[in-house]
């Protein structure tokens, strides 16, 4: 018998009890669609999470504090401040493959406008942060070197900042009271000169929901240091960012003499650690998922081994016309393939469903923040082949046993069963 033959004859036996065929598959198909709509979720995620992090610009280098380790890019800081503007400053002048630097300090502060109130992140930066961050003003200005000169108390506020403080009027112009949470009696008052551009959320930090503020305002009128956090700067061109690197990382290193104080970090460090994080979050949910394929494998051999037993007869008259264990050893396989095959192509459909209807609602399966949701499902061409791979597998695993049960039937004995 030909392999089209065996492979009609299984179709045949497939037929034959078509409720009975549509319900085994069950396990296959909810597995399949796991796997499926996990995947392109997360993948999509992915996507979204390196577009935000490449809007920052792909020569942007962070300067930070203490060290970070582990393939999870997990972050040990140093609670003591390190850093000056005059670090900043040195780094300009002896970097050679360094276009900007900004100094940055932060601090949780309360904004007030009439009877509204938000908590926010508010930042004290320099003129250049518009461009290195590639974060722009949508109406009004920015910080300029005539705000830092005088320690003007301007700000300039987020989309969302915005929105929560003033709805619908014009917040250009208006006074707000800038105060430490939990301190009252330290209230400042700050001119609105800004609103910047919607941007929304990078990773953790939600770009619409901070404020800036003019550095030497922060330093000397808030927070009373010398101080900065941290350094943003912006390397010349993609192609220097190595230079940029080594250059900044040999100037601190000559200060401080220590390598552990301080991070110097690419974009393309962050990039990769995000995507070794969405990688590992894909497998493992994928692999949790994958675990009702075995469920769903059992309960296929389970059928084909009631199905051996109710065909005894027929696979005895078989034998008894010509038929060769082998053909009848395929003729099961093939109907077990089938089976998955079936499954599998039910479940692709299914997964890509249930993924499109998952992303309409903003579901986040990777725990990065609202920039996580995916805007977007992501189904590639892989992961139709590894779904249609895995059907076949666990039709060919799951189907041998029953199989081989059939194949090795005495031909006497099988015409004589009732």
């Amino acid at each position: 018998m030909d392999i089209r033959e065996t492979f009609r004859s299984a179709l045949d036996g497939l037929s034959a009890n078509k409720m009975r065929s549509l319900l085994s598959i069950l396990g296959i198909v909810i597995g399949i669609a796991a796997v499926v709509a996990i995947v392109a979720i997360t993948q999509g995620s992915q996507k979204r999470v390196l577009e935000n992090i490449r809007s920052l610009g792909t020569n942007l280098i962070t300067v930070a504090p203490g060290t970070i380790r582990g393939a999870a890019g997990r972050v040990a800081r140093e609670r003591t401040n390190i850093f000056t503007t005059e670090d900043g400053e040195l780094i300009l002048k002896k970097a050679r493959a360094v276009a900007q630097v900004v100094p940055v300090v932060r601090r949780n502060l309360l904004l007030k406008y009439k009877d509204k109130n938000t908590q926010i992140t508010v930042y004290g930066v320099t003129p250049p942060y518009e461009d290195v961050l590639n974060f722009h003003v949508q109406n009004g200005r920015f910080i300029t070197e005539r705000d830092l000169d005088t320690f003007s108390t301007v700000i300039v506020i987020g989309k969302q900042v915005a929105e929560d403080l003033f709805g619908n009027e014009n917040p250009l112009g208006k006074d707000i009271i800038v105060n430490p949470p939990g301190k009252p009696l330290q209230k400042h008052k700050f001119k609105v000169v800004g609103v910047m551009q919607p941007k929304g959320q990078v990773m953790f930090l939600n770009f619409d929901n901070q404020a800036f503020i003019p550095l030497t305002t922060a330093q000397k009128r808030i927070l009373n240091t010398n101080y900065v956090n941290s350094f943003y700067i912006q390397a010349k061109d993609e192609k220097s960012m190595d230079e940029a690197l080594a250059q900044i990382d040999a100037i601190l290193y000559l200060k401080f003499q220590d390598d552990s104080k301080y991070t110097v970090l690419s974009q393309e460090e962050i990039l990769s650690t995000m995507q070794n994080i969405t990688g590992t979050f894909t497998i493992m949910l994928a692999g949790i998922a994958a675990v009702s394929l075995l469920v769903g494998g059992i309960g296929i051999m389970n059928i084909m081994l009631v199905s051996v037993t109710e065909r005894t007869r027929e696979i005895g008259i078989r034998m008894a016309v010509g038929a060769r264990r082998i053909d009848i050893l395929f003729q099961f396989l093939w109907e077990s393939v089938l089976l998955c095959l079936i499954g599998g192509a039910i479940g692709i459909a299914t997964g890509v469903f249930g993924s499109k209807l998952i992303t309409s609602i903003g579901v986040r399966i990777i725990p990065m923040g609202p920039a996580s949701a995916p805007s977007e499902i992501v189904i590639s061409p892989q992961t139709i082949l590894l779904a249609f791979g895995f059907a076949t597998a666990i039709g060919l695993f799951f189907g041998v046993y029953p199989a081989s049960k059939a194949s090795k039937m005495d031909p006497v004995q099988a015409l004589m069963y009732e």
